[in-house]
């Protein structure tokens, strides 16, 4: 077996002063060769790097013009519905119409130009049903097998009930929505009146 090597503490093999050269953020951690993260920790806002003539923005957040185009261009590229009288939302908003009524008065409030709208239909949100496995699995025996009938029963009564139920609520859908002209119509009439 090797003898261990022994060096003292007052040795100078132990340690030696040594020029160092490299990145220090702001803060003064040194970063060595790594730059970006010592700009990154030293500054507190940044250009865009998609477009350099977008205004700039803190460090720690993202360019609000690339995210808005990024949203327009979703919007654009959503496959359009004729509206059928399903619940609307305006899109990445949380202003919602559950009926054609509500989405008149808020047109005609707001005078809102309608090239500008952009609604989606609406999706609903249904309540999932219910595994009693997943609901008890801390407290099973390993076959993982729920016994008790009545339990099971219950369990298939309420998921009946699930199934038969009506949306909890409603999302922003896949569909962005085209008005009927007639709707449209009666928008601009009334418009006009006084």
């Amino acid at each position: 077996m090797p003898e261990e090597k022994v060096v003292m503490y007052e040795s100078p093999e132990a340690a030696s002063i040594q020029t160092v050269t490299g990145w220090v953020g702001a803060d003064g951690r040194f970063w060595g060769n790594d730059e970006h993260m010592a700009r990154w920790c030293g500054a507190t806002h940044r250009r865009c790097e998609k477009n350099p003539e977008h205004p700039i923005f803190e460090i720690r957040s993202y360019c609000q013009q690339c995210y808005a185009d990024g949203r327009q261009a979703k919007f654009a590229a959503m496959p359009v519905k004729e509206w059928a009288g399903e619940p609307l939302v305006i899109f990445d908003g949380d202003e919602y119409f559950f009926d054609e009524d509500s989405l008149r008065d808020y047109l005609v409030d707001n005078d809102i130009d309608l090239a500008d709208l952009q609604l989606c239909i609406c999706e609903p949100n249904m309540p999932r049903e219910i595994d009693p496995s997943d609901v008890f699995s801390d407290d099973l025996p390993e076959d993982g097998e729920i016994r008790d009938q009545q339990l099971v029963a219950a369990f298939d009564l309420l998921n009946e009930m699930i199934r038969q139920s009506e949306p909890l609520s409603w999302g922003e859908g896949k569909f962005a929505a085209k008005l009927p002209q007639s709707f449209i119509d009666e928008i601009a009439a009334e418009r006009v009146t006084p």
